[in-house]
């Protein structure tokens, strides 16, 4: 495995040597040799991956714990507790370009 001979304590985002180091880190690429022309162009293409998939059952789980948090930590009634978790799925809906279902567009 390579590393950055410059940045030893911490990964730095515009150095090639510490991306590719933590590509390697994450087992995003294997490396065949030391070509960092290479290396540093796989790990530029591992960096631009896309969001985790996000499903209708994925938000609908998040929406029951951020209700039963807001409730607890916020001592928000259920309706402003839905209300404020629906937002965050919408948000996270607009974020990866997902069409909002329809559970979430009731206000």
């Amino acid at each position: 495995m390579s590393g950055c001979s410059i940045h030893k304590n911490f990964f730095d985002d515009r150095c090639p040597d510490c991306k590719l180091e933590y590509a390697e880190l994450k087992g995003l690429i294997q490396t065949r040799s030391l070509d960092n022309e290479k290396s540093t162009k796989l790990a530029d293409e591992s960096s631009k991956k896309g969001y985790k998939e996000f499903s209708e059952e994925r938000a609908k789980k998040l929406y029951e714990e951020l209700m039963i948090q807001y409730m607890r930590t916020k001592s928000l009634n259920e309706v402003e507790a839905a209300r404020r978790a629906r937002q965050i799925i919408r948000k996270q809906c607009a974020i990866r370009g997902i069409e909002v279902w329809s559970w979430l567009k009731t206000e």
